[in-house]
């Protein structure tokens, strides 16, 4: 999913994964098959098989993003891309607006806020580490005010704690697990007539349409999740 999400129109989608969570003890595991995904995708024209992330809108985005990942590396480590020298198919990196996919670590998300307050749009993407639920509660929250995000886990009561820990903080909330994985629409991708939009940074409410235009609200977030899941959260 943060794979996909990374080089679906290369990053520059306003739900697109800026932030990865992970367990601590996880976290190795994590990054390095994140790295291996990334390394197999091919970069270029789009019109050439094989192809799979193709360039940014302009040269004047892929600058915006440079510099944006120049700000994140101050407090991140660089894992993968970052790199101006990158091979691509089909393509002039010096006309063209192509960008490395790009993966970073932060090692200590609660007090290295530059992740948090940051976007590189396009395809760049932090992984953090987590201790206890609490604690990855806390770091959802340092978006102050997401579009969108998505908890893989089976287990009801986790989910339950983090939605009602951070759902105030994200217009929408996708909650994925075993019964619900294959038929799932992605974090990015919003079924028809939930909220999309979030508070906050994020735009303030949500995005306007119909007759929703015209209402106001304080804030709600819209969940998505299997039958079991939703349930456990109204109980």
């Amino acid at each position: 999913e943060i794979v996909r999400e990374m080089s679906m129109k290369a990053g520059q989608k306003c739900t697109a994964i800026r932030r990865a969570i992970a367990p601590a003890n996880k976290i190795d595991a994590v990054v390095k098959a994140l790295e291996e995904r990334l390394k197999k995708t091919v970069i270029g024209d789009p019109a050439v098989e094989g192809v799979r992330m193709g360039a940014l809108v302009g040269r004047d985005q892929m600058q915006d993003t440079w510099d944006n990942v120049n700000k994140l590396v101050g407090e991140s480590e660089i894992i993968c891309g970052g790199n101006r020298d990158f091979d691509i198919v089909g393509g002039d990196l010096d006309k063209g607006a192509f960008f490395p996919l790009t993966l970073l670590h932060c090692d200590a998300p609660l007090t290295k806020t530059t992740p948090h307050s940051v976007e590189a749009f396009g395809p760049v993407c932090t992984v953090m580490p987590y201790n206890g639920l609490d604690e990855a509660v806390e770091i959802a929250r340092l978006g102050k005010g997401s579009l969108a995000g998505s908890v893989f886990t089976a287990d009801t009561q986790e989910a339950r704690d983090i939605i009602f820990g951070a759902a105030a903080y994200h217009g929408r909330f996708l909650v994925i697990d075993e019964s619900c994985a294959k038929e799932s629409t992605g974090h990015g991708t919003a079924m028809p007539k939930l909220v999309h939009g979030g508070p906050g940074r994020a735009g303030g409410g949500e995005e306007l349409g119909g007759i929703r235009a015209v209402k106001h609200y304080m804030q709600r977030t819209a969940l998505q999740g299997s039958p079991e899941m939703l349930s456990s959260f109204t109980d």
